[in-house]
């Protein structure tokens, strides 16, 4: 059974204004919504845009992922660990009681200075 379907857009020029701003801007936004494994693979970003393509598609996943996991489980930015399994995105997520046994499906794809991407939760 669905639960819940999210989707989010974005501008890669709004990630890309918090990285322009410098370090201690793109630290502390970097902190405060990716997860403990996601710090470490974003620390190993060699370049700028690698580092605002890393944010952007993490911020843009996990946007989508509260969108679906709403009104069921209101999450915060660490309950959400993104990574990949070859080029597909996958989510590590921290479900309450209601959804323990939920798996979630996501989808992001870019064009030019664009992100979407695409959240199915199922029970």
């Amino acid at each position: 059974m669905i639960v819940g379907i999210g989707v989010d857009l974005l501008s890669i020029k709004r990630i890309q204004s918090i990285v322009s701003r410098g370090s201690r801007y793109s630290q502390r936004f970097s902190r405060r919504i990716l997860c403990d494994r996601e710090l470490t693979e974003y620390r190993a970003c060699e370049t700028d845009k690698l580092r605002i393509g890393f944010l952007a598609s993490r911020w843009c996943l996990k946007e989508a992922i509260y969108k679906a996991a709403y009104p069921h489980q209101i999450l915060q930015w660490n309950d959400v660990c993104i990574y990949k399994d070859g080029p597909r995105p996958l989510a590590d997520i921290q479900w309450n009681k209601g959804l323990a046994d939920a798996r979630v499906h996501v989808s992001l794809s870019h064009d030019h200075d664009l992100l979407v991407a695409y959240a199915i939760i199922e029970k």
